[in-house]
């Protein structure tokens, strides 16, 4: 068994040398938060890298540099990360999760390019997927990405986790694909939210949108019962409490004491 982690992007970053390409870790709050993971599990993690490439020499220098550490790149676009990241993930969702109602913009092509992106994960995922895997999708660009997975893998173990708020009903329902986006996520067996408030909005939600049976924390489909419930994310309390110790830390703390 293996735990196969899907996120947006990928807890590294690749930059560009003169003449390579070079694997960087990540500073961002996702790639921090998973990063201290404590398992035993061999892990495997599939997301963009960053970086847009098109020669597809470098795409294979990269692919071969990211394998080593089991990371499996996504690459995109230059119009799929305009529309999928920028257009419907951050100028749609975004702005609807966090009740910023006037600042959602809603274009076609944007929700064109993220059904299209959620598959080319799923086509990409796929091939190191097994029956006794863990799935583990994170966030909102890749809502509809558990129906895709489970369509094709109907044994594997899907869990999704929504690092935002979920909004309440009365401002959901205005999103023209609601129905879609929740069926998506409706393919993991467990969904996961950071607080009870925002799990009873999604739970709401699928009431309402697609008249299934809900109970306080499970939605009972036809074949299989889908678990919801809040977690949320804490930080490694071992890993800050040990940082004073550390000779760097110390530097640097000399430092900042000396420039006051």
């Amino acid at each position: 068994m293996k735990i196969l982690i899907i996120a947006n992007r990928l807890p590294v970053k690749i930059e560009r040398t003169e003449d390579s390409f070079v694997v960087k870790r990540s500073e961002g709050g996702l790639a921090t938060g998973l990063g201290s993971l404590e398992t035993d599990a061999e892990m495997h993690w599939v997301g963009w890298p960053g970086v847009h490439v098109d020669d597809e020499n470098e795409k294979q220098e990269i692919t071969e540099k990211l394998n080593e550490l089991n990371y499996h790149p996504v690459f995109l676009s230059g119009e799929q990360i305009e529309n999928y990241y920028e257009g419907y993930s951050n100028s749609t969702i975004w702005p609807l999760c966090h009740y910023f109602f006037a600042y959602i913009q809603y274009k076609a092509e944007y929700w064109e390019a993220y059904r299209q992106v959620n598959t080319l994960f799923c086509e990409e995922a796929l091939p190191f997927i097994e029956d006794d895997d863990i799935v583990w999708i994170q966030d909102y660009q890749l809502m509809l990405l558990p129906k895709k997975i489970r369509d094709k893998k109907p044994k594997v173990n899907i869990g999704y986790f929504h690092h935002i708020p979920f909004p309440s009903y009365e401002l959901f329902r205005v999103l023209p694909e609601r129905e879609q986006v929740l069926e998506g996520l409706l393919g993991a067996d467990l969904i996961g939210f950071h607080t009870h408030d925002y799990m009873r909005h999604f739970i709401s939600a699928i009431y309402r949108v697609l008249d299934l049976n809900c109970n306080l924390d499970e939605i009972s489909l036809k074949d299989r019962i889908v678990h919801v419930d809040a977690f949320p994310m804490g930080i490694n309390y071992e890993q800050y409490h040990r940082a004073p110790s550390l000779p760097e830390v110390k530097k640097i703390s000399k430092r900042l004491i000396e420039e006051l």
